[in-house]
């Protein structure tokens, strides 16, 4: 099945480095000394076209640990982009399209060492061409060295991405160059996903069956006449995410929705799914009523303990874990009050202790949005990532049990959202994906808080393609044992979150991801096929 082995991929990419680094004729990376304070970096889209400023405004740069950096002085032109660049080594990101396979986040890292104001200006195209082989190549290196096999066109990929390149470096022809170069990268860009999603199943094929998974959704849709709704619930899910938002659970002071959650959870108990509340800290507008908007710091850390501790007592048998605090990093959207880092920690603290208090037995779990940290880049400072917050709050001893991690279509490939998750692992904690959604349609969705769809992966949303990035996102996530459980957030269309992103239309029918999960969960052994169950009876 394999027809590379770890030392044929080394030395494919010894030859590879060398190759690509050798100086050639045409716009690419150069080597010289700069004498300005700005550099300058040269991109076209895959028409050959300078990059137009509206996307080129998008690029920014990262440290070699993954963490986007605040942008310094900056400008952009028709397919330039000049700026001043740290003192220390970085990575550059670009959200663009590429021919053959969708729009999404692109990476130079120069070979994993970083640039520095001597390498500019710089080619971009090949800068991502390269790059993006070098760190595929790598992956496929270690995953070999683990004794994981992969399908033959992992290989053909990589050759054909290796083989456009050096062409590319060949000729003196620019034109021809830049379209070697996309060519290259979006081979690179698909033997990178093809090689995760195959080390993800033989992985999984290694492994036993994990029981214990929990795989999730919200359940804000649940009423005692939506049979339809819970039947399809019930048919895939084993845990549910049940509302506390402060705003809607308590919109005057003392005045409690306990009713509402109760019937929810009840029925969840009836049906051997375990319940999870959220969020019971967020300082969105829906996590804040207005009787508690204009509270001084001093009564909102009272106010959020004595919530906090009464709402996991009352449940205490019932709910076992709790997203105690959400999106706490200091993203504008839930900042409403303006709080700084030390007091979203201190924030932090409280909600802990204060579940603790309710229930020593809980399992908390801090809820993290924007996992790349984009808005470091594009908003003013201080900004910070979640994964600092993170760092922060293990730092100041706070105890909890889980990372949460949202990750609506993040205009990332699956090898990048493998890098991701792989990085927020070396915390040491459990990681559970506590929000999850990818659309199944292009056409507008009035019925949702965005709209419009978002996003290219490969070809445009259909409900083929949202199982087919449903298949691969938990096949990936189920075969690492640091990851718990997954929860999609909308069960169905018609008034939800992410637009087409229920596994349901709006009138309850089935999709195909809902059809692709199921299979997933009866292959994987999680739950059984009725047909099967119905052939061994008759067999019997």
């Amino acid at each position: 099945m394999v027809r590379i082995n770890r030392r044929q991929v080394l030395h494919f990419l010894e030859g590879l480095t060398l190759a690509t680094i050798a100086p050639h004729s045409g716009l690419s990376l150069k080597v010289m000394a700069i004498a300005a304070p700005e550099i300058e970096i040269r991109v076209w889209d895959t028409e050959g076209k300078p990059l137009d400023v509206k996307k080129l405004s998008q690029l920014y740069f990262l440290n070699l640990n993954d963490e986007p950096l605040p942008r310094l002085s900056w400008r952009v032109e028709e397919g330039k982009f000049f700026a001043q660049v740290p003192a220390f080594p970085f990575m550059i990101a670009l959200k663009m399209p590429i021919r053959g396979f969708g729009e999404v986040t692109l990476y130079a890292d120069n070979n994993g060492r970083g640039y520095s104001a001597a390498d500019f200006p710089l080619n971009l195209n090949l800068a991502f061409a390269q790059s993006r082989l070098h760190r595929v190549t790598l992956a496929v290196s270690t995953w070999l060295e683990e004794g994981i096999q992969f399908p033959d066109f992992v290989s053909t990929r990589l050759e054909r991405a290796k083989d456009y390149l050096n062409k590319a470096l060949s000729t003196d022809i620019f034109d021809f160059q830049l379209s070697l170069y996309n060519k290259s990268l979006a081979e690179s860009l698909w033997a990178g996903e093809k090689a995760v999603f195959a080390q993800a199943k033989y992985k999984i094929k290694q492994q036993a069956t994990r029981l214990d998974f929990l795989f999730g959704c919200n359940f804000f849709r649940h009423s005692q006449d939506s049979s339809e709704y819970d039947k399809h619930f019930k048919a895939l899910f084993n845990f549910a995410t049940v509302p506390f938002y402060w705003r809607g659970f308590e919109p005057q002071p003392n005045q409690k929705n306990f009713a509402e959650v109760d019937e929810k959870v009840s029925w969840l108990m009836r049906s051997r799914i375990t319940p999870k509340g959220h969020p019971l800290v967020w300082f969105h507008e829906a996590g804040i009523p207005d009787w508690v908007m204009n509270k001084s710091y001093e009564e909102i850390k009272e106010l959020t303990a004595k919530r906090v501790t009464e709402i996991v007592a009352y449940y205490k048998q019932k709910i076992p874990y709790y997203d105690i605090i959400n999106e706490p990093h200091g993203i504008a959207w839930a900042n409403k009050l303006n709080y700084n880092l030390d007091q979203f920690i201190e924030l932090t603290r409280i909600a802990s202790d204060a579940a603790y208090q309710g229930n020593p037995q809980v399992i908390r779990i801090i809820n993290n949005c924007n996992i790349w940290a984009e808005n470091i880049p594009y908003h003013k400072p201080p900004q910070h990532s979640p994964y600092e917050y993170l760092k922060a709050t293990m730092a100041a001893n706070i105890p909890f049990e889980v990372i949460g991690l949202q990750l609506y279509y993040p205009d990332q490939d699956m090898f990048e959202i493998n890098r991701m998750l792989d990085r927020f692992s070396q915390l040491g904690k459990p990681i559970h994906i506590t929000e999850l959604g990818v659309s199944s349609s292009t056409e507008p969705d009035e019925n949702s808080f965005f709209p419009d769809t978002i996003g290219l992966w490969h070809e445009p949303w259909s409900q083929k393609v949202q199982a087919d990035w449903l298949e691969q996102f938990y096949t990936l996530c189920y075969s690492k044992p640091y990851i718990k459980a997954i929860s999609w957030w909308d069960l169905a269309d018609g008034g939800n979150f992410w637009p087409h992103g229920g596994l349901l239309n709006a009138d309850m029918t089935p999709k195909e991801s809902f059809y692709r999960l199921r299979n997933l969960l009866y292959q994987w052994g999680i739950k059984q096929d009725p047909k099967k169950k119905r052939r061994n009876r008759n067999y019997l």
